[in-house]
């Protein structure tokens, strides 16, 4: 438990003159990198925006790299407030500093690195990093779906599914510079059994580009998926016209044929 006289020290310095909490407050956290002998804690810090609600429970907005409020949102006790944060009255935030680019920049090393500590299995590194992307941009593609990945690893289909679910509202998702990432993330939208999502997103694809005989032939999957015979075979002759040699495609296309003709 806090002392009192500990919680009167993190009191803060009220901003809204009616005695409610309100401001900028900021949390330290223990991290883990690295797995087995190269194993070490370190710390870092989260920033919120705090605002004390009519029922007693305060608001904690995290803000990200840009100072700007992200959708990382949670509500607490004032115990826990007490407890988790200490004013932090001289934060300005740097939104009008710190240029788009240079943000944009510090998020792909971050989710490089993620990727990186993800493929040598060390999670809390990789985790870190992926974290440390998203607090600079919520919508970082890459970032999110090394998350993705993440979850997988660990065994976390829920949490997964989760973040699955958040990617496909990314419109950058679906831009040419990402496109080996989507194609992974309709493999894994299908393997989860989300079905639905793989095809909305395929179809918002197709929006971009329509032109594409891979997108063509990953839908036509995710439509035999859903037992959707007739549209997966015109998907098919689609990805077959645009891809003269394409021999996955012509083979499932011929058996769609033989199962639409014995179904009559």
């Amino acid at each position: 438990m806090v002392q009192e006289s500990d919680r009167e020290a993190r009191m803060p310095v009220v901003e809204d003159g009616g005695g409610k909490i309100s401001g900028y407050y900021i949390e330290e956290v223990s991290i883990s990198l690295g797995t087995g002998a190269t194993k070490r804690k370190t710390t870092g810090e989260n920033i919120f925006l705090a605002e004390e609600l009519p029922c007693g429970r305060v608001k904690l907005s995290l803000l990200n790299m840009a100072g700007q409020p992200t959708t990382i949102v949670e509500e607490v006790e004032k115990e826990e407030f007490f407890q988790r944060c200490r004013p932090k009255p001289d934060f300005i935030p740097p939104d009008k500093t710190v240029k788009f680019d240079q943000i944009k920049e510090k998020a792909d090393r971050h989710a490089s690195l993620g990727n990186l500590h993800l493929r040598k299995k060390e999670f809390n590194s990789a985790e870190f990093e992926f974290q440390s992307s998203l607090k600079l941009d919520e919508e970082h593609v890459r970032a999110n779906y090394g998350m993705v990945k993440l979850h997988l690893e660990k065994g976390e289909e829920e949490k997964a599914k989760k973040v699955l679910k958040k990617l496909t509202s990314i419109e950058a998702l679906f831009e040419e510079d990402n496109k080996h990432i989507f194609n992974e993330f309709g493999i894994d939208l299908r393997r989860m059994k989300m079905y639905d999502q793989a095809l909305d997103s395929y179809r918002k694809a197709m929006e971009i580009n329509d032109k594409d005989p891979i997108l063509k032939f990953n839908m036509a999957r995710a439509l035999i998926d859903k037992k959707l015979w007739a549209e997966a075979l015109e998907c098919l002759e689609q990805a077959i016209l645009l891809k003269q040699e394409f021999p996955e495609a012509e083979k499932l296309a011929r058996l769609l044929r033989t199962k639409l003709e014995k179904m009559g």
